[in-house]
């Protein structure tokens, strides 16, 4: 057989192979969302970033509840006596001990034989007549969070989520050591005041960016990364070591700074650079996740592809008043505050009551984090296996629960049957906190990232973070009071009212939003995103039409830009497209001008 022949029998032999489809690309992209699908909304970039914010936890812990338990350990006491001979002060200091000490005490050292951790009350003696120095500390730090909340929020929305990342964690890890050399409480608490105030900058920061970095389906996973369980276990393990407080910030922060190289690789939210009209700068960073060295998706991002997405309003300098600016916004900013405070009444009666629990701190501290563990796993496989397991259930399903667990706590301390600090009360306030911080909470942050627009987003979570740690100062001022008062049960009945008000508000006033597209400009706030009013197909002939419009009118541009040149040179141009005619299918513009 010629080889001709057998050429010929190949080229007509049958194949059985499937032909693939050719995979078409989207010329435009008309909503965010489809960027996101493009890029991977939950790759091997959002991964590092979870595993960063989940790193960065162990040092705002560290800092920021370190008064709450560690710090505030007292120990035994040496009081020296007149005659030079010691009695040993058995810890915790009541009224009795402190008339003692006040009495008959020439001088008084605390005893660190054997000392589980050495804490703040007993370097500056924070007891008695300056016990009520830790609740101050603990004020000044929630409320220089709140501030820092509120500036953060403002930062995020004007000069970008990214901005502050770098510097603020190397300042948070600067501060930190820094408390080592206080010489008083109140050198400690100016300086744990900054660094609390860096931190809710921050978070406020952080969680937006976090928010907006993947789709509806995976934010689930990132908000867990708030939510603190390794935190707590490493702090516990960080004190068990190191005995001491000043000890504990040196190894704190060791533990913590290589956080500044892995803040260094965040980048930008294209979200928010897309709804600001940085489309070229969204581009870049939308390319950098597809790249290799990331996601690995191969996509390649120009800012025609993108400029359907940007809706076009007035920019202005937007603050908390736009989280009120319309009818839809204020319902839902009124909501999110009954909420947010909700959630801190509940979270600080935990913190009050619980204290108790084990008697090592470090080991209350341990089971602290270990009891957080489980709960958000349960809640992300659910979320994400379950689609009709919706915000909504899960918001009022989780109040629900808390309301009949304190309110058997309230029957039972009403009745006399137990005490604040009894085992059966503490078991019922352990697990009323834990649905309250791995189900309320994440459910709170994720309505908040649906309900609010882009350009506005940021400054929402600062007003939800500031809202909390006010709440926190209200159980500082008001719940903590209440336990050692004549009516004990009210630390439980007001947050028990704040929960009842918040099932009312929501079950009437708050809406579904899961599988819901993010908003990014103010009118989608009032009216809600364009593809959910019109039908998907119109939408994307709609941007089909602005993308061809724009490029008309570059090629308009270009030719009247040919045109004018050419009148500069001397030419008699009549208009631009009879000047182009006549470049284009007539005679050069050079010999054109010598015949006439």
């Amino acid at each position: 057989m010629s080889s001709d022949e057998e050429d010929r029998q190949i080229q007509v032999r049958p194949t059985f192979a499937k032909k693939r489809k050719e995979k078409k690309d989207v010329v435009f992209y008309t909503n965010f969302e489809e960027v996101l699908q493009k890029i991977n909304a939950f790759g091997p970039y959002q991964i590092f970033c979870f595993i960063v914010i989940l790193y960065a936890s162990i040092e705002w812990a560290g800092n920021s509840t370190f008064m709450h338990i560690l710090g505030s350990v007292e120990p035994d006491w040496n009081c020296t006596l007149s005659n030079n001979q010691t009695v040993r002060i058995v810890a915790p200091t009541n009224n009795s001990s402190c008339d003692y000490i006040k009495k008959n005490c020439a001088s008084l050292a605390p005893i660190k034989e054997n000392l589980e951790f050495f804490s703040l009350v007993g370097q500056f003696q924070l007891i008695c007549d300056d016990s009520n120095k830790v609740e101050y500390i603990e004020i000044i730090m929630a409320g220089s969070s709140l501030i820092g909340s509120i500036v953060g929020g403002h930062m995020g929305d004007h000069f970008g989520r990214q901005t502050i990342f770098f510097t603020g964690e190397l300042l948070i890890i600067i501060t930190s050591m820094m408390c080592t050399a206080a010489q008083s409480w109140i050198a400690f608490a100016v300086i744990q005041g900054v660094n609390c105030f860096i931190y809710g900058v921050i978070e406020t920061t952080s969680l937006t960016m976090m928010m907006e970095f993947t789709s509806n389906k995976y934010r689930v996973i990132m908000v867990n990364a708030f939510q603190w369980p390794i935190a707590y276990m490493a702090s516990a393990l960080i004190a068990f070591l190191t005995k001491g407080w000043q000890t504990y910030f040196v190894f704190l922060n060791l533990v913590s700074s290589p956080l500044a190289i892995g803040f260094m690789l965040f980048l930008e939210s294209p979200r928010w650079l897309i709804a600001r009209n940085e489309l070229s700068q969204a581009c870049d960073v939308l390319n950098d996740i597809a790249h290799q060295r990331w996601n690995n998706t191969k996509a390649k991002f120009t800012t025609k592809d993108i400029s359907a997405i940007h809706k076009t309003e007035k920019q202005g300098f937007y603050w908390f008043y736009h989280l009120f600016s319309t009818k839809r916004l204020a319902k839902q900013s009124c909501l999110q505050i009954v909420s947010v405070l909700t959630y801190a009444m509940v979270s600080n009666t935990y913190l009050y009551t619980v204290s108790g629990l084990h008697d090592s701190a470090i080991m209350f501290t341990f089971l602290d984090g270990v009891f957080r563990l489980f709960v958000p796993i349960i809640i992300v496989t659910f979320d994400l296996m379950v689609p009709s397991f919706g915000r909504k259930i899960q918001f009022l399903g989780s109040l629900v629960i808390e309301g009949i667990l304190f309110g058997v706590v309230i029957a039972l301390m009403a009745t006399g049957t137990c005490t604040y600090d009894s085992k059966a009360v503490t078991i019922l306030v352990v697990i009323t906190t834990m649905i309250n911080d791995c189900i309320f909470w994440i459910n709170i942050v994720q309505i908040t990232t649906q309900r609010y627009p882009t350009v506005i987003r940021c400054i929402a979570f600062g007003f939800l973070h500031s809202f909390r740690h006010i709440g926190a100062i209200i159980g500082y001022v008001i719940l903590r009071p209440l336990l050692t008062s004549n009516w004990p049960t009210g630390a439980f009945v007001i947050p028990e009212a704040m929960i009842v008000i918040t099932i009312f508000i929501g079950f009437f006033f708050q809406p579904e939003t899961k599988g819901k597209a993010l908003m990014d400009q103010m009118v989608e706030a009032n009216y809600g995103r364009l593809e959910n009013e019109l039908p998907r197909a119109l939408i994307r002939l709609a941007a089909g039409h602005k993308v061809a419009q724009m490029e008309m009118r570059e090629v308009y541009r270009k030719e009247l830009e040919q045109a004018k040149a050419a009148e500069l040179k001397g030419e008699k141009v009549e208009s631009p497209w009879v000047f182009k005619e006549k470049t284009e299918g007539g005679p050069e513009v050079g010999n054109y001008d010598k015949e006439k």
